[in-house]
């Protein structure tokens, strides 16, 4: 059977990371072809002692301690440190690719739960010269009555979902958009063909560096949209944290192709738009409104029929105005801020 070895990067996750390697812990696949490598990023917390004490007597586990990049302190700020410099995640995930043994690189986040057969559903798709495959993600809900942060959760968990659904639209069209980390496998030869990380230039959106570092070798994509793959991650508790979280995110659409990136600007500004346009057209406006709040919530109701998530069926009415809320704070929150910080360091 395949060798496979599954990579997770972690700093400062005491409050995750025993979640996620007691579902790792859990695959359906068989630990004698299966090595996990987890590597602690100078963890200020006990993050390096929790998978320590998980790992014994379980030989498929490997911690693997990784030094910050030379002469920084493990919270020192990266922004003056050169872009073919290896640092943050992209570090340890080279470290941890230099130690696997697989011919298949499976990543994860430290804050994610895997499904149990996880692996078994991404490796048929890995056909002739498909060289990455992506899964799907969405959060962790709580159960009911709902407070404020709990909602913000439930709006978070469909707008995974929603985005991921547009990329794997476009995906069929063969339309590469972006790959996710926390979800995500690739070969070994596509990983060796591109030089890995070290060969990388350095982004904070190490896994659409990677996405486009393979698809630019010729390698093909595909971009899965089925629950037996869905992965769940924790949301962020607090909307100043999910700003932080999408500034990242917003260096990855902004190195996308021109067109695409025109799409993620008129993503952005609808909400002002529709704002100003309404003091001239009010009539107008309001057909569009409605146009885009039926379209938007009548597709993200599919999404979750097909996938089988009923629990998210609460967030749809209002799925539409937090999308445009949220993108319009993105765009002004990334230009607003010089720096964004991860994982307590500043980049």
């Amino acid at each position: 059977m395949t060798k496979v070895s599954i990579l997770i990067a972690a700093r400062n996750e005491a409050d995750n990371i025993l979640d996620c390697l007691r579902s790792v812990e859990a695959l359906s696949y068989p630990k004698e072809n299966l090595q996990i490598l987890i590597g602690n990023d100078a963890s200020e917390d006990n993050t390096g002692e929790l998978v320590q004490e998980f790992i014994k007597k379980k030989p498929h586990f490997q911690l693997i301690t990784i030094q910050p990049w030379e002469g920084l302190k493990p919270s020192q700020g990266y922004s003056d440190v050169g872009q073919t410099q290896l640092k943050g995640k992209a570090n340890v995930l080279a470290k941890l690719a230099k130690s696997a043994t697989g011919d298949y690189l499976f990543f994860t986040d430290a804050d994610i739960e895997v499904p149990k057969d996880w692996i078994q559903n991404m490796l048929p798709h890995f056909k002739v010269n498909v060289g990455i495959v992506t899964g799907i993600t969405t959060m962790k809900t709580p159960p009911f009555p709902l407070s404020g942060r709990d909602f913000l959760a439930f709006m978070q968990a469909v707008e995974w979902l929603y985005y991921l659904s547009i990329t794997r639209l476009f995906s069929l069209f063969n339309i590469p958009i972006t790959a996710m980390g926390n979800s995500m496998a690739v070969t070994r030869t596509a990983y060796d063909a591109v030089g890995g990380y070290d060969n990388i230039p350095f982004s904070i959106t190490e896994d659409y560096a990677l996405f486009r570092a393979i698809l630019d070798k010729s390698f093909q994509f595909v971009q899965l949209f089925d629950r037996r793959v869905l992965t769940i991650s924790k949301p962020m508790p607090t909307y100043e944290q999910l700003l932080i979280q999408r500034k990242r995110w917003m260096y990855g659409a902004m190195s996308l192709p021109f067109g695409l990136r025109l799409g993620v600007y008129f993503n952005a500004l609808t909400l002002p738009f529709l704002l100003l346009l309404g003091f001239f057209f009010p009539r107008i406006t309001l057909s569009l409104t409605i146009l885009g709040y039926v379209s938007v919530t009548a597709w993200l109701a599919g999404v979750l029929n097909w996938l089988q998530c009923p629990q998210l069926f609460l967030a749809t009415p209002f799925f539409w105005f937090y999308h445009l809320f949220t993108n319009f704070a993105m765009l002004i929150y990334y230009y607003g801020k010089k720096q964004t910080i991860w994982k307590g360091r500043k980049y």
